[in-house]
């Protein structure tokens, strides 16, 4: 019996197209230690706008690889219109600027005495 569902959810899953994937929210926490020096935490990356705002190659192998750990996204290279500082999207009329940390990255409580 357990050979028989697994074998049916692996089917399942490797049927499934990559596109069917709905994905909600993204945690970026790759580079917490220089995050945390700069006051910020993760950045929450809302995935489900952009999907609702844009087409999936918009962004996808011209932008950013989709495989998770393939883009070094950090902010020399966001200001430098890589990642989410490509001309088309942050570092643009067409969306906040990046200089605005507060609308992507937690802000972590000030500790007394630093």
């Amino acid at each position: 019996m357990i050979k028989v569902l697994y074998s049916a959810a692996l089917f399942t899953a490797l049927s499934t197209p990559a596109l069917a994937i709905d994905t909600i929210n993204i945690i970026i926490d790759s580079k917490v230690d220089s995050m945390k020096e700069a006051g910020l935490g993760a950045v929450t990356y809302p995935h489900k706008l952009h999907e609702q705002l844009y087409k999936c190659n918009d962004c996808h192998q011209k932008i950013f690889i989709d495989k998770k750990g393939s883009n070094d996204i950090n902010m020399p290279n966001n200001m430098t219109e890589q990642y989410c500082g490509y001309t088309g999207c942050h570092n643009s009329a067409h969306a906040f600027p990046l200089y605005l940390c507060d609308y992507c990255h937690e802000v972590l409580p000030k500790i007394k005495g630093k």
